[in-house]
């Protein structure tokens, strides 16, 4: 794989207030280029806020002063590039990036009559299920498939997914709260949890907590 030969889209932001403002849990950048020196915040604390929004983008830090790498190892860093930028280098680390994004990111195929889709399943937000129907939900699009929910959440339960309802699957990643009768997604959307699932799904998201957002 070359990098002329991998498609993606490019996004440019004048200033980490700017990538700060596009960037969020929801909207995330999947590779992320940043400069460590910019006009307003630097790099180091574009990536510390990055960061604290939960934003787990793949960062690359990009710098013409050496004394950086240290401090970017704090946010996760994917590597360190020093100007001026050596063209093979440059592709030899976006190409890594890509591996790594594709790697930690599967995808799931969904069947609907003569098509087929293909979405990374870190960006389904629930699914829903009746029969062999079901519905994938993303921030921006819904899905249709065939398919049952207890297969969905046999393939999907160990990318932190949990039945919270005879009919509902929840990504955990999107949860922003629980209340008596539903959970609120952070789209501000409502999923039905059920009284017999709910002590089960509390446990679940405390454990996820716990394990994955420290």
């Amino acid at each position: 794989m070359a990098v002329t030969e991998t498609q993606f889209s490019v996004t440019d932001a004048f200033s980490g207030e700017d990538l700060l403002e596009k960037c969020s849990f929801q909207n995330q950048f999947d590779i992320i280029f940043l400069d460590t020196e910019m006009t307003g915040i630097n790099g180091l604390e574009t990536a510390d806020e990055l960061r604290k929004k939960g934003v787990k983008s793949i960062i690359i830090f990009i710098s013409a002063h050496n004394h950086y790498v240290f401090d970017s190892f704090k946010y996760e860093a994917f590597h360190f590039m020093l100007k001026p930028l050596k063209e093979d280098e440059f592709d030899d680390v976006f190409l890594r990036a890509i591996r790594k994004y594709k790697n930690e990111n599967p995808d799931i195929m969904l069947k609907w009559q003569n098509d087929r889709y293909v979405i990374p399943i870190h960006k389904i937000t629930f699914i829903e299920g009746y029969q062999r129907h079901i519905m994938v939900h993303t921030d921006h699009e819904v899905f249709e498939s065939i398919g049952k929910i207890s297969d969905m959440l046999n393939e999907l339960e160990v990318h932190g997914f949990i039945r919270v309802h005879q009919g509902f699957l929840v990504n955990m990643a999107y949860i922003k709260s629980f209340d008596n009768n539903d959970i609120i997604l952070r789209n501000n959307m409502k999923v039905m949890i059920s009284i017999r699932k709910r002590a089960e799904a509390l446990k679940a998201y405390d454990t996820y907590f716990e394990k994955w957002k420290k």
